[in-house]
């Protein structure tokens, strides 16, 4: 249990994240014979629907005592087991007692992927690479902003208003999980890349989130801020370039916390016929001391799933009904 609630203290599943910085010492496990394919109009062929689910977290936890690459015994004796994790969740989510406590997913409809993410043959304690130590650069600053962001909320309404005051998430709006970057989450880590001379659509499973990224075009001055923000792309030898930037405010501040003048670089290398070496950066000079970068493998999957998040969110109606409910019983109780 003591490995358990360390290892949870610094993993981060839930996403709600940010990129990592592109450096040139950055090695692929790229086969030396291999050759990458190209589209029928020339470009890096990287479409296709891609699984992206690892155990490995976003930072490096103080268990790996600061090794980015670990060995496959060093990774069965300190990551807990997929299984523990699973139960550890049920108890404390889906199956825990007492009065207060709603329910949640039990293990049946999880999927966080059995093994940290491999990379070069070793295991990555970290999806970041740099800094060295596997954290997030917060400056002073900026960690006084992400501690303000977790308590602003759209529209200025209370959370239980209405709609308006609940996380993009809870209105089926936004994934709760990081797909700008793409970060493991606790299910549905899959998404899909289409391309076109123009454009490229990069679609996640987890509450279809997309980006229409245009191909060599510059980035707009906008009269409105959409959710994903404004992506351009362009080739570099192999890989498939993306950068976003101008993200929706409601996005930033409450669902991802950072700052408004994010930028996120992002490159899909093909390495194999069933493998793509994703890499990405984060620069947003506001709330951290240094650019951050990290990266993962994706592999070819089956393909996607609906994510029916509106047809079945049937929380939101009881959230605001409970809350309704409690305004009245504090009325009737304030007339007796």
């Amino acid at each position: 249990m003591r490995k358990l609630k360390q290892w949870l203290a610094y993993s981060s599943f839930v996403a709600g994240f940010l990129a990592i910085i592109l450096t040139p010492s950055l090695t692929l496990a790229t086969d030396a014979d291999y050759l990458p394919p190209k589209t029928t109009f020339g470009v890096p062929d990287v479409q296709g629907v891609w699984n992206y689910q690892t155990r490995t977290s976003l930072e490096r936890p103080d268990a790996y005592a600061g090794e980015l690459e670990i060995d496959e015994a060093t990774m069965l004796e300190k990551m807990v087991s997929t299984p523990d994790f699973l139960a550890f969740l049920e108890a404390t989510g889906a199956e825990a007692p007492g009065p207060e406590n709603v329910g949640g997913y039990n293990g049946f409809w999880i999927t966080p992927g059995d093994a940290l993410a491999s990379m070069n043959g070793r295991f990555r304690t970290s999806i970041i690479i740099d800094p060295a130590d596997g954290k997030i650069p917060w400056s002073e600053e900026g960690r006084a902003v992400r501690d303000s962001q977790r308590y602003s909320l759209p529209m200025d309404r209370a959370e239980s208003d209405g709609p308006e005051g609940r996380t993009l998430a809870d209105r089926c709006l936004m994934s709760f999980a990081s797909t700008a970057p793409f970060l493991s989450s606790l299910y549905n880590n899959n998404m899909q890349i289409v391309q076109s001379p123009t454009h490229v659509m990069i679609l996640a499973e987890m509450v279809h989130n997309i980006r229409v990224v245009r191909v060599g075009d510059e980035f707009r001055d906008l009269p409105f801020e959409q959710w994903m923000g404004d992506s351009i792309g362009y080739y570099e030898g192999d890989s498939l370039i993306v950068e976003t930037r101008d993200f929706h405010e409601w996005q930033v501040g409450k669902e991802r916390l950072t700052s408004e003048n994010m930028k996120l670089i992002e490159r899909f290398t093909r390495v194999a016929d069933d493998k793509i070496h994703y890499e990405f950066t984060v620069e947003d000079s506001d709330i951290y001391t240094q650019s951050w970068a990290g990266e993962l493998p994706m592999y070819t999957a089956d393909g996607l799933y609906e994510y029916a998040c509106h047809e079945g969110n049937y929380a939101m109606p009881a959230i605001l009904a409970g809350e309704r409910r409690g305004e009245a019983d504090a009325k009737a109780a304030a007339k007796r």
